[in-house]
């Protein structure tokens, strides 16, 4: 008669050394990272509470250097850092420094901008457009 707990863990986290483990995470891109966050409690606090994962995610995915120094030295983690220079809220971010104002044609526009916002921030961006 077996009981459960004698079951072997299949949970790689557990069973690779922390750097193969890392890896294996490294490999994932950033909405996958947050699935597999959501996947078990051990997998949420391995991958939500390690900086060093965050960092490297931020190098490898984010591209504004000034935004990821702007945020670090107003105290935001690696983690925070992420989300704000990372898909939509990037882009919300560009389109409120302006950084999609006055392009001269349609072929101007950069490629892959484009999101939903709400209501609240489409105001914002227009009162800053008008005032440019």
């Amino acid at each position: 008669m077996s009981s459960r707990s004698s079951k072997p863990s299949s949970d790689f986290i557990q069973l690779l050394p922390p750097e193969l483990a890392m890896m294996v995470l490294l490999n994932l891109d950033i909405p996958s990272l947050c699935y597999a966050s959501q996947a078990c409690q051990d997998w949420h606090n391995v991958i939500q509470d390690t900086e060093y994962l965050w960092k490297l995610l931020c190098d490898h995915h984010c591209v504004d250097a000034a935004d990821i120094a702007e945020d670090r030295a107003n105290g935001y983690s690696w983690k925070e850092t992420v989300m704000r220079n990372f898909g939509h809220h990037a882009i919300k971010r560009k389109w409120l420094k302006g950084e999609f104002s006055n392009f001269s044609s349609f072929e101007d526009i950069p490629g892959k901008h484009m999101c939903c916002m709400d209501v609240e921030t489409w105001g914002r961006i227009l009162d800053l457009e008008l005032s440019r």
